[in-house]
């Protein structure tokens, strides 16, 4: 659709909820309207009537994600078929290495975080599912772009890549490089990008000849030895190959490949 055809007064509804969904930290209605860049006389009644119809939640000045959006991210989350046959993959692949394993679709240029099963350790990741990261920067995210041309990822990419670390990959030709050695080796690996004490591992898990998702096992640096990254890559790609036989079982127009703005 061209963006010209869009209707701008939703738009701005939506990039309102997307700015208090993604944030970090406590919002007030000034620090939105720098966000956004929309006025407060503008925003004030937008904030005020998704308060009212529970889409957001205000207290002391404070602006939320509400009930009503739970509930909307809760039907997606029931829409999308293949989570109950990949739910028992993951915590089998938890019982055995112990560390938390996570599942990615592609949003854009970003990797959404759609689910994840946590161990039982005194020290782990935090990890939110409904988040998103830069999927150049995270290996769920590579998996996931190792569907793509290399064009399209260039595109994707077009105003750069994001960084949160000091080993973040900025480039695009050394990302494309990384793309291409997930491509002939079926895993990603990522060390330190989005969290300099996090190691990643991913594989893609395909539904005929799309990427349908990525699942992941990440784990502190410290407990990162080359055999306990071996056995994670085995692992992964295993459960992965297990998952991809059993939802032959589900019909394709069940299946929710890609998840686009």
């Amino acid at each position: 659709m061209e963006y010209s055809k869009l209707h701008h007064p939703t738009l701005r509804v939506l990039h309102i909820l997307e700015t208090v969904c993604d944030s970090d930290k406590e919002l007030t209605l000034t620090d939105i309207s720098n966000q956004t860049g929309i006025a407060k006389g503008t925003l004030h009644p937008i904030i005020m009537t998704l308060a009212h119809e529970r889409y957001l939640k205000i207290h002391n000045s404070v602006i939320t994600i509400g009930q009503q959006c739970f509930k909307l991210g809760n039907a997606y989350e029931h829409s999308l078929d293949y989570l109950a046959i990949i739910r028992p993959h993951m915590r089998e692949i938890v019982s055995q290495c112990d560390e938390i394993c996570q599942l990615g679709v592609l949003d854009g240029p970003d990797v959404l975080y759609v689910e994840k099963t946590e161990p039982d350790q005194a020290i782990r990741i935090t990890s939110h599912v409904g988040k998103t990261l830069a999927a150049s920067a995270t290996s769920l995210g590579k998996a996931l772009l190792s569907g793509l041309s290399d064009e399209a990822i260039r595109t994707l990419y077009a105003e750069g890549l994001t960084r949160y670390t000091e080993k973040t990959t900025v480039d695009i030709d050394m990302l494309l490089t990384q793309i291409a050695a997930v491509r002939a080796n079926g895993y990603a690996h990522e060390i330190g990008e989005t969290h300099i004490e996090v190691e990643c591992l991913a594989v893609p898990i395909r539904r005929e000849n799309d990427i349908l998702a990525s699942m992941s096992v990440s784990l502190p640096i410290f407990r990162s030895t080359p055999e306990k990254v071996q056995s994670i890559v085995s692992l992964l790609k295993q459960q992965a190959v297990r998952i991809e036989q059993e939802m032959k079982m589900i019909p394709v127009n069940n299946m929710d490949i890609s998840y686009k703005k």
